[in-house]
């Protein structure tokens, strides 16, 4: 990680509209130093979206028949709203929401195990385009997130996640806990849609 550099990013903001914007991709294994673009998935080209109100057995049914390990969130007003990884499902996390909830997990929704936007990098595209796959991973291990969005003048474009970059180049991006895991669990129990369950 020494030869890279962790890129310029802001929070992104609460929700965004889906954009029109193509994708590439490739079979062939990558090097950190490839461009970034060749991780890069376009948020128009997600054919399979979740709702934040959708319950759990519904959405691991979705990603499993689509054999997904990462889908996005949409709002009511089909707004971009988040990220969901299939193995956060039956995490520590969905459990401790559980018991914390007092709710069996069949009841909890997509929404109180997403990644909301307002928790993610955003990094600009005109620097995007410039980076390396490297760069983006070292973006990801200093602020301890699994994706790094993407975003144009006209708004988010699309997003890059650690299991795409795993996927392509055969190394993982070593993610470390950070020490607000139940700090964010609390959080989401005084958040006012989930107390209102």
């Amino acid at each position: 990680m020494a030869s890279f550099h962790v890129l310029s990013w802001h929070p992104a903001e609460i929700s965004t509209r889906l954009l029109q914007s193509a994708s590439a991709s490739t079979d062939t294994k990558l090097s950190w130093h490839a461009a970034a673009p060749a991780v890069f998935e376009s948020l128009a080209a997600q054919n399979i979206l979740l709702t934040e109100s959708m319950r759990l057995p519904e959405a691991e049914e979705l990603l499993l028949k689509h054999n997904l390990r990462y889908a996005c969130v949409i709002d009511a007003q089909k707004s971009f709203t988040g990220l969901l990884l299939t193995r956060e499902l039956h995490s520590r996390h969905s459990g401790a929401l559980c018991s914390a909830l007092q709710l069996p997990w069949a009841q909890l929704e997509v929404r109180h195990l997403m990644q909301p936007l307002t928790q993610l990098p955003v990094v600009n595209e005109a620097n995007f385009r410039k980076a390396k796959i490297g760069d983006i991973a070292a973006t990801m291990q200093a602020v301890g997130k699994d994706f790094v969005l993407v975003e144009n003048v006209q708004g988010l474009s699309g997003f890059v996640s650690s299991l795409k970059v795993l996927q392509l180049t055969g190394e993982s991006v070593r993610l470390y806990p950070k020490a607000t895991t139940f700090a964010e669990v609390f959080s989401a129990l005084k958040h006012p849609e989930i107390t209102e369950v």
